[in-house]
């Protein structure tokens, strides 16, 4: 039985344009795989810097305290938004919180200050908590929590305090160190579960 050369032809065409086409979609599958990794890589790294801002925020602000209430580090070191009335006070409604919850703003002056939230929303799942911890860029493309420009992927920075207290109770005691934790997270398009990057740091009021 003769084999029609035309048909042959087309038989050999239809093959060839088979394996091109597969690899066409292997090679596009590829790429899309090493953009999606490329874009995931960036975005850790920007998570990394936002959660080490806070972490180095948060050193600031106590730097600053000492600065601003050197008369009284004892009192004065972890005083909430340079709360002057610190000074010779047990510290009761000046502190920054134990237990609590924080974003990062800037005053007028371009000092860190830290402002409360309540924790209606539990995790990044929920919009509650996106809204509150929020990560924004400014005019001149800085990551700012102060107003700015909404912009995806959401990145989030939570400034977590827990103080640790090794002088069974005493407030503001030598021993007291406050415990940060700067969680950030996110979510990539290439996952459906947040990622999470958390840095922490034990601040303690070493020069009293």
């Amino acid at each position: 039985m003769k084999i029609n050369k035309k048909a042959s032809s087309m038989i050999e065409a239809i093959v060839i344009t088979l394996i091109i086409t597969m690899g066409m979609v292997g090679m596009f599958k590829i790429y899309t795989e090493s953009i999606k990794l490329s874009i995931a890589t960036k975005n850790r790294i920007i998570a990394i810097q936002i959660a080490r801002e806070g972490i180095e925020a948060m050193e600031s602000i106590r730097g600053s305290n000492w600065i601003l209430y050197s008369s009284d580090y004892k009192n004065c070191w972890n005083t909430l938004n340079y709360n002057g009335s610190c000074i010779n006070n047990a510290g009761i409604g000046t502190d920054i919180q134990n237990n609590t919850s924080y974003v990062l703003k800037n005053d007028p002056s371009n000092r860190w200050i830290l402002e409360e939230k309540p924790g209606l929303g539990s995790d990044y799942t929920d919009s509650l908590y996106r809204t509150d911890f929020r990560v924004k860029k400014d005019a001149n493309g800085f990551y700012t929590q102060s107003g700015g420009i909404d912009f995806n992927p959401v990145f989030t920075r939570e400034i977590k305090i827990e103080y640790i207290d090794t002088n069974l109770g005493a407030t503001n005691s030598n021993d007291e160190k406050m415990l940060v934790s700067s969680i950030v997270q996110r979510l990539d398009y290439s996952s459906s579960k947040p990622h999470k990057i958390k840095l922490e740091t034990i601040l303690s009021n070493w020069k009293e």
